[in-house]
């Protein structure tokens, strides 16, 4: 037997903050503590919750619930309006207080970090005490109200699986002598990677059951995914500690919207396009990128299909006057649609950089929303 392997089982600490959003503006406001909040992007009965405090997530809410949902489950529901200026800010703040601990390997997503063990830290004691110091790091440096729930593991998979077994604050340790039965008593879509689309593929190919999926060989899941990524994950699920390369530079930017009611005209879909590629280029500017390529996508409601376009940009052109025409696409394929009267549901614009560190041009917009960026 290995006898450093067996003395050293994990190599990652995963840590996922808790409600994040709802937390921040709960720490930024001691009247929300204990409340039930909900975080939307407009004040509006139509606006989805992309996050619930656990005071309203007690209440049956959660992401995606339609404010006038939440407000039939819980009437005292209290909706706060985004300020991702705010969350970006706690971001900073929570990876200067995690790095006072141990430093952080990768950051996943805004609310979702890993650190890389060495050494004795993988020692399962030491890696728990770890887990407890950065626990009190946050608390002590950031606020009160921002708790994280951390899964120590062989792989930043199963830390992140192991995160989500404990909420909130919790602390999970999964190694390789836990599975597959630390697993075995969870639904396919609880696990890391697996969404209602993964899942039915999995259910066509005979896979129901997470007891199942541990069983199943590398080729049926290469056959299920479609490519190397069913491989990955088969051994990703078993244990082994595979890290795809990462960028700490952002390759995309983007904004989404479902449009409220009196939006959802050829007017409004095309003006909150505007708006979305302003709070897109704000955005690149603010990161020093220039864009490479943009692309727009609109859905119409009743699953009834949607208009995609995208540009790339050469190195000689009129930035304004190519992201111009590529939402006036958008009123194009409103027009189109408007004949059947089917309204827009969802418009969403992405900015693919090209490169950091390059002065990002100016885009000035005209229009309802318009305004220079």
């Amino acid at each position: 037997m290995n006898t450093s392997t067996a003395e050293k089982p994990v190599q990652w600490l995963f840590l996922d903050l808790n409600a994040f959003f709802a937390s921040c503006e709960q720490q930024e406001n001691a009247a929300l503590r204990g409340q039930p909040v909900i975080v939307v992007q407009t004040l509006t009965d139509s606006a989805v919750a992309i996050a619930a405090s656990y005071a309203a997530k007690a209440f049956g809410i959660k992401t995606g619930t339609l404010m006038r949902d939440a407000r039939q489950l819980c009437p005292a529901v209290i909706p706060v309006q985004a300020n991702h200026r705010l969350y970006t800010e706690y971001h900073e703040r929570i990876l200067k207080a995690v790095d006072t601990c141990l430093p952080v390997e990768k950051v996943c997503s805004i609310d979702e970090m890993a650190c890389k063990l060495m050494g004795t830290e993988r020692q399962m004691p030491v890696a728990r005490e770890l887990a407890v110091k950065v626990k009190r790091a946050l608390r002590e440096q950031v606020g009160e109200c921002l708790t994280c729930s951390v899964g120590i593991a062989p792989n930043v998979f199963l830390g992140k699986v192991g995160s989500d077994l404990q909420k909130p604050d919790g602390l999970v340790v999964t190694t390789k002598d836990d599975l597959p039965g630390i697993l075995l008593g969870l639904e396919l879509q609880d696990i890391y990677g697996i969404g209602p689309r993964m899942e039915q593929r999995l259910h066509r190919a005979g896979i129901l059951t997470v007891e199942q999926l541990w069983n199943a060989t590398p080729f049926q899941l290469r056959r299920v995914w479609g490519g190397i990524n069913g491989v990955l994950f088969h051994q990703m699920l078993h244990g082994v500690d595979i890290q795809p390369p990462t960028s700490r530079f952002s390759k995309s930017i983007g904004h989404q919207h479902v449009l409220e009611p009196e939006l959802r005209t050829k007017k409004g879909a095309h003006d909150f396009a505007q708006h979305l590629l302003t709070k897109a280029a704000e955005r690149l500017r603010r990161g020093d990128y220039y864009c490479r390529r943009l692309g727009v996508h609109l859905s119409w409601t009743g699953d009834l299909g949607g208009f995609w376009d995208e540009t790339d940009f050469p190195p000689q052109f009129s930035r304004s006057t190519t992201a111009q025409r590529l939402v006036v696409g958008v009123g194009v394929a409103c027009l189109r649609r408007s004949l059947r009267n089917i309204p827009p549901l969802l418009s969403r614009l992405s900015c693919w950089p090209r490169s950091p560190r390059w002065k990002a041009p100016e885009i000035r917009l005209r229009g309802p929303i318009g305004g220079g960026v």
